[in-house]
């Protein structure tokens, strides 16, 4: 079988080359032409105006001048604002110098107030010191052109105070009332009632009770637990604790109790009833006084001089109870 081969001929080669180079040149031709039309029908170039470029050349030097303005009116911007700074300090200063003299005037002013203030009551005293003594001196010239006028003076002899160890009864003079105090017969209630109550005192150290009412009085007591003395001790060879009274008080229960002065001092007076069978020798009767029945008092140991008895005073404040304890002291008469 006899092989058939291509034969590539270089005619049409050239051939091919040359018909590109011609549609080529045809192209360049048509674009030639286009841009020749369009730079035909294209608005014409102006030229360059001379008296514009002026105006642009006096816009940028007025622009220039208007950023050197900025730039100073900046600077000084900045220079007032320290300028006023530098015031609004100095003025702050004068203001608290301004502040601080206007309160040393003000202390000043005080001062010489207190003065004026201090010196018109010294005046006004003297004048009324001056006064008084012109007051004086006329009850002095009036006294001495009188003729003196006697007063008689009751005298109560007052012996030298002595301790109380016999019989003594008690009174309470309150609101200038006359008030007989039961106390003993309390005491031998208390004594009774305590040997009944000492098993309180096993666990505590003191004990504290109330017996009464008797003629309108209540007694608290206060019992207490204390070491037999050292004395005691070596002498009986025990130990141990013993028993006493450690206080008393009375308690009323009312603010009306006895009787006024002028019924005590009656013939058939409750007062007088306590007073009668008792030995003005041996018994002193103790005036627990109130400070509202001082003049009470008065009259009532004058009453008590006459009968012969001696009188102990008890003065209290208002308000404090009638109290004692074995710490306190003894009544003491005259």
């Amino acid at each position: 079988m006899q092989n058939v081969h291509d034969h590539h001929d270089p005619q049409q080669d050239h051939d091919s080359f040359l018909d590109i180079v011609a549609n080529i040149v045809g192209i360049l031709i048509i674009l030639v032409m286009v841009v020749s039309l369009r730079a035909r029908q294209a608005p014409p170039i102006p030229e360059p105006d001379p008296a514009a470029e002026s105006a642009t050349e006096r816009a940028n030097i007025d622009h220039q001048a208007l950023q050197q303005d900025v730039a100073r009116l900046m600077l000084e911007h900045h220079q007032l604002a320290d300028y006023l700074s530098v015031r609004r300090e100095e003025r702050h200063r004068l203001a608290v110098m301004l502040a601080a003299s206007e309160q040393n005037l003000a202390e000043q002013r005080n001062k010489l107030a207190a003065e004026d203030r201090q010196a018109h009551a010294i005046e006004s005293e003297i004048a009324s010191l001056e006064s008084s003594l012109d007051t004086l001196r006329l009850e002095h010239i009036q006294a001495a052109s009188r003729e003196p006028e006697v007063k008689e003076l009751q005298h109560l002899p007052t012996p030298i105070g002595r301790a109380v160890f016999g019989r003594e009864l008690h009174f309470q003079l309150l609101g200038g009332r006359v008030t007989h105090l039961p106390i003993q017969a309390l005491f031998r209630e208390a004594r009774s009632q305590a040997r009944q109550k000492v098993w309180k005192l096993d666990q505590l150290p003191e004990a504290t009770e109330t017996v009464g009412p008797q003629e309108g009085f209540h007694m608290r007591y206060t019992l207490e637990k204390i070491p037999l003395p050292r004395e005691v001790q070596m002498e009986t060879g025990r130990s141990g604790f013993m028993i006493r009274s450690k206080l008393w008080e009375l308690i009323p229960t009312s603010t009306r109790l006895g009787e006024p002065l002028e019924a005590a001092l009656a013939d058939q007076s409750t007062f007088r009833s306590y007073l009668s069978g008792l030995d003005p020798e041996t018994t002193t009767i103790t005036l627990w006084t109130y400070p509202d029945s001082f003049i009470t008092y008065r009259t009532l140991k004058r009453e008590l001089h006459t009968l012969g008895f001696a009188a102990a005073a008890r003065p209290l404040p208002a308000g404090v109870r009638i109290a004692g304890s074995p710490s306190g002291s003894r009544s003491t008469a005259q």
